[in-house]
């Protein structure tokens, strides 16, 4: 990963929650310092604000903003930070606002139609609205903060309600640009709705380009930064990276906030943020925010196995790290397993220094999709949990990726993660397999870009309506890739108690035993075009769980078609949202197997048990190092994770385009033995706990 000029190594970010004000003043901050330089990191969000409820106000330095200045701390950061090679950046929210200055500046807050303020998830306070004059009131807290020797500022924020905004400065702001009333969202029309969420994207990317151009214009050097989406439906909060990133220097989410029932939250959760942020990042720097505790216990730290496998998921995608927990929390026993991660990512900095992803399989993520089809959403700061599964004949946009995902991950296949800037910025010619987990929303461009991919030689795998929709919601008569998948829509199925029929002798059925499986809840009837190949077909429907088995029917469930000089498979079901809800084997192997008959994977990783759970991602540092990230998550059947089953077999085989010059193992500390032979090296890991990283270095030509 590339980074900053004034900071050429990965960054380790700490963020310690002060206590309130009067506490804060009371701390020995020489005595906090050392503890964050002992603990291993190498910069800080540093919080100079009281925001225990919102932005307050209150500041910990001299400001013409401040309702209240206290103690000037950031004086004592400015002293002390070069001495301990911490980096301070200045954190500051700009989406909540404390009850106080809410009421004090009414004008700042984000309101609903009626003028009403939308009232804030954190139990107190108000959302900000950075078309407000609170824009102002952020822009000289800037200029406040740029006098200071900091190495820039993170804006926690911003965003937009989906209820809102419809303040005064929005509605002056949207008429100027649309020429027309701003829209209430609930009654605006599909075009009206499009517009009222450009606006609100467009309104944070040209926040973002100011508030940018303001803080270079003092500070050159700093690097200035937002709260970014992660793999969520962004009409929630109306974020967009590919349009802010032109004005960050660094692209971080929250993919290591982890909450509630952890046997909920996929363990893989902070490597997909980092994949996500890598495709979005524009070469430049990108962070995974690790909360060291469980929300919404703010004191309750995760185990030493789940905060090594959250740190570990990031790295191993090429990712900073962030990691956040109360500053009364800085000497638990616990920050002992912080304190030893980031010992070993300080002691081997040079193995996570520009790297890049060596995957030739990419699983798109659809924006379109999660926001304008169906989705459920993952519960945040800046998204509510909506689960609003309102048409029974669409899928879950979130768990069809999920599913897919999981089944990748869990075969050991290195894939990297695309979004829709992806089908048609050129970046798809540099993969084998373009995988479309239900992507039902599709424009004619990105259709016709995948068409393109797949006619000069690329395959694709589509499931169930992929691209059966409009960007308006509008359903068509048959999807835009039907050609390239080979099939004519017929209906959309129900499927409750419905079994598929297996041919056990077909490539696709490898490793599956058993003649009938269950079909997906939701699914297709489609005919197979002239050549297409149909494989497994559905039963008739079944009328109850107990009645007689109905007859085979010719509607396929997977169709294998040839297209150009590329090829597809269909599944008719939304198999990756039927994985991620029941997790048969069977539809992973059918997946995995899918994949594997398209493109030849370059590593195998495998253990005498089989084990499924374990992670790996494969990258290069130039021409002739390697990097293997091996994560292990075998445990106990539940979550949180207290300890790791350690793997004492698991062997590597991977395809080497030069001979081997060495080979380390960097947790362990060990020089591997290997062998090597007609361009494969097999390589036996030591036994691993929660994380090892194969360094092989190549010989130059």
């Amino acid at each position: 990963m590339r980074t900053l000029a004034w900071k050429k190594k990965p960054l380790r970010i700490v963020d310690f929650i002060p206590p309130g004000p009067e506490v804060y003043e009371r701390l020995d901050l020489q005595e906090q310092f050392l503890i964050r330089k002992s603990l291993g990191f190498n910069c800080e969000h540093v919080e100079v604000h009281d925001i225990a409820e919102g932005e307050s106000g209150i500041t910990f330095y001299p400001s013409d903003c401040a309702v209240e200045v206290r103690k000037n701390i950031l004086v004592q950061i400015e002293s002390q930070y070069d001495k301990l090679e911490i980096n301070p950046i200045v954190y500051f929210n700009v989406h909540w606002l404390s009850s106080s200055l809410a009421v004090q500046h009414p004008d700042y807050q984000q309101v609903f139609p009626d003028g009403e303020p939308i009232p804030s998830a954190y139990g107190s306070g108000a959302y900000s609205c950075i078309n407000s004059p609170f824009r102002e009131y952020a822009f000289q807290v800037i200029r406040n903060l740029s006098a200071y020797k900091i190495k820039g500022i993170f804006l926690d924020g911003p965003f937009f309600r989906i209820e809102g905004c419809y303040c005064r400065s929005c509605k002056h702001d949207f008429q100027k640009a649309f020429h027309y009333e701003l829209p209430v969202w609930e009654k605006a029309t599909p075009q009206e709705r499009k517009d009222l969420f450009r606006f609100k994207r467009e309104s944070i990317a040209l926040f973002m380009k100011q508030a940018s151009r303001l803080l270079k214009s003092k500070k050159p050097d700093a690097m200035i930064y937002m709260n970014s989406p992660q793999l969520v439906p962004t009409i929630y909060c109306s974020r967009d990276n590919r349009l802010t990133v032109e004005h960050q220097d660094m692209l971080l989410a929250e993919g290591g906030f982890l909450s509630d029932d952890l046997r909920q939250v996929p363990i893989w959760k902070p490597a997909a943020t980092a994949q996500l942020l890598e495709t979005q990042s524009a070469g430049k720097p990108y962070c995974v925010a690790i909360a060291g505790r469980l929300a919404p216990w703010s004191r309750y730290l995760l185990s030493a196995a789940e905060t090594w496998l959250t740190h570990a998921m990031a790295v191993s995608h090429g990712a900073n790290t962030w990691y956040g927990v109360y500053n009364d929390n800085n000497l638990d026993p616990r920050m002992q397993t912080v304190r030893e991660i980031n010992t070993f990512l300080e002691e081997n900095e040079g193995c996570y220094t520009d790297t890049k992803s060596m995957a030739s399989v990419a699983l798109m993520w659809s924006y379109d999709t999660a926001n304008f089809y169906q989705s459920s959403a993952e519960e945040t700061d800046f998204t509510a949990g909506q689960d609003k599964m309102r048409d029974p004949d669409k899928s879950d946009a979130r768990g069809s990726f999920m599913g897919w995902y999981d089944v990748l991950s869990r075969s050991r296949i290195p894939f990297d993660i695309v979004d829709n800037a992806s089908i048609t910025d050129g970046s798809l010619a540099k993969y084998e397999l373009l995988i479309l987990p239900n992507v039902s929303v599709m424009n004619e461009e990105e259709a016709n870009r995948i068409k393109a991919y797949v006619n000069r030689g690329g395959k694709v795998i589509g499931s169930f309506d992929t691209s059966l929709y409009q960007e308006d919601g509008q359903k068509r008569n048959q999807p835009l890739l039907a050609e390239v998948f080979g099939i004519t829509l017929r209906a959309i199925r129900h499927c409750q108690y419905d079994h598929i029929e297996c041919d056990s002798r077909h490539d696709l059925l490898t490793s599956i035993d058993q003649q009938l499986i269950p079909a997906a809840r939701l699914g297709t009837e489609v005919a197979s075009n002239h050549g297409a190949e149909s494989v497994m077909f559905y039963r008739e429907k079944q009328i109850s769980r107990y009645c007689e088995l109905p007859r085979k029917t010719s509607h396929p469930y997977v169709v294998k078609n040839g297209y150009g000089l590329g090829e597809s498979i269909y599944f008719a079901g939304n198999v990756g949202k039927f994985y991620e809800a029941y997790a048969l084997p069977e539809y992973r192997k059918l997946m995995e197997n899918a994949v594997k008959s398209l493109v030849e994977i370059p590593i195998h990783v495998g253990s005498v048990q089989n084990t499924e759970s374990i992670h790996v991602s494969l990258r290069n540092q130039g021409e002739n190092r390697i990097l293997i990230h091996v994560i292990n998550y075998t445990a106990s059947m539940t979550r949180p994770i207290t300890e790791v089953l350690p793997l004492p077999d698991l062997t590597i085989n991977i395809r080497l385009p030069k001979e081997v010059d060495s080979i380390t193992f960097l947790r362990s500390k060990k020089s591997a033995d290997f062998v090597q032979h007609g361009g494969w090296a097999r390589i036996q890991l030591p036994t691993i706990k929660e994380y090892e990283v194969v360094d092989i270095c190549l010989l130059s030509t």
